[in-house]
Parts: structure tokens; sequence; C-alpha cells
């Protein structure tokens, strides 16, 4: 079994295109997506649709969640730009499964919600090892938009972020292989890293009117550093310091 492991898509029209590209090269059997379909970048109307016709599993993560129920006042352009009907498809997506692949118990999640903040593959094994209990064998995330190996009585593996990779600006995403069942047998991840039109996705977002701040998401884009950003939710402020990736 062969599954193309995507998230993090955020509006990138460019990006979402040489993943299909790479796609009809690798023919995966699956493509499964872990959330944050929208968001951040001008055509998220795009992203959303595509995941929905061709991914056979579909996670929310924290942007899509925050965007179907209205969390926050600066998502207008992405209310207006989805509508009720889409809006309503991401707030029921669940948010998480599991998976049993060569004898592996697999937990697979966006990060946040199910996260109550954003961990990064590097922080703390205390941190991480809640999220391979009471006994799974690997978990693998995304959120953070950086990819990332790791050994703490378990793997714990993100894949990073197609729309919105840090570090890299460039599609990230992975590839899961094995034998569904319990018999033990190899299983094979692999990153992925590919180019795109950086620069067509900055001009996306600069001929995209009120597109909320669009000059972060434009910098992350280019140079793969995160830009940061305060989005300000409807009935509170959000807490000073918070990291909304």
């Amino acid at each position: 079994m062969r599954i193309a492991l995507i998230s993090d898509l955020h509006g990138n029209l460019p990006a979402l295109r040489a993943l299909e590209q790479d796609l009809t090269r690798m023919l995966p059997d699956e493509i499964w997506c872990l959330g944050d379909l929208v968001g951040k970048g001008p055509s998220s109307d795009i992203t959303c649709d595509w995941v929905f016709e061709h991914c056979s599993l579909i996670l929310g993560g924290n942007w899509d969640f925050g965007i179907a129920r209205r969390e926050y006042l600066r998502d207008a352009f992405y209310h207006e730009q989805l509508g009720q009907a889409r809006m309503d498809k991401l707030a029921l997506l669940p948010t998480e499964h599991c998976l049993l692949l060569s004898g592996r118990r697999i937990r697979l999640i966006h990060g946040r919600p199910v996260m109550q903040k954003l961990l990064h593959i590097q922080d703390s094994k205390e941190s991480l090892l809640p999220f391979l209990a009471p006994d799974y064998d690997m978990l693998i995330y995304a959120d953070c938009h950086r990819q990332g190996v790791r050994t703490i009585e378990g793997q714990v593996i993100n894949i990073g972020s197609v729309g919105n990779g840090l570090g890299l600006p460039l599609v990230q995403y992975a590839f899961l292989e094995g034998e569904p069942g319990q018999g033990m047998a190899g299983l094979d991840i692999r990153l992925v890293t590919l180019p795109y039109n950086n620069q067509a996705a900055a001009q996306d977002a600069r001929q995209a009117h009120e597109l909320p701040d669009a000059h972060a998401y434009i910098h992350e884009v280019l140079t793969g550093e995160y830009a940061g950003r305060m989005r300000v939710k409807s009935e509170k402020r959000m807490n000073e310091g918070d990291n909304y990736v």
C-alpha cells in the first residue's frame, strides 16, 4: 500500500500544481490529507476543492476549524471565498485516524487541535510522548510546516507543508509504504521536497484584494522564514505570544 501524505496546502495554487505533477509520477494508491486545506494563501477555495476531490482521508487542522467556525474577525476574506457549503464540510472533518500497517500502529493527526499548542519535532521528549500513548508505534503529523523524523520510544514523523514550507520554501510531503495488517513487514516513509514557482505564489497574494497578512505570507513563500501574524478572535484576543503557523 502506497500512501501520499500531504498537509498544509494553505491556498497556494502554484505549490498545488507542482504537487499534482509529482503525484502523477509517484502514482500512490491513495492520497491522505492531514489538514489545513485553507487559510493564509489566496486560493483556498481551489486547494479545498482539490483535497475533497482527490483525497480518500481528510483530517481537520487548526486553520480549517478556525475559519469554518468563524473564530477570527480577520478571516472574512476566506469566509467569502469559501462559502458556507465548504465551511460546513471543513467543520465536520475528523481530527485523527489510526492505521495498522506492516504490524505498526500508526496515529495520524494534523497537530492542533489534538495538540494544545504547536509542537516541533525537536521539542522535548516529554511533550511528544503523550501522543504515542497508549500503544502507538508511530505518530505522523504536520502543523509546524517543517519536515523531520525522530525516534523516542516510537517514531515521530512530521511531513511538512505543501503550500507554506518553512525552513525550505519548497513543497513538502511524504510517502508511506507498507503491508496492511498485523504482520510485521518492511515499512518505508520518505520525505519529499519539490521546487515550485514561489514568485507566482507571491504574485497571486499581491493581487488578492484584502488577503489577511499578505505581507507575511509573501515573505514566507519566498524565503521559508516564519513571518508571524496576530489573528484576533471574535470574542476575545488570543494570548500574547501564541504561535498560529
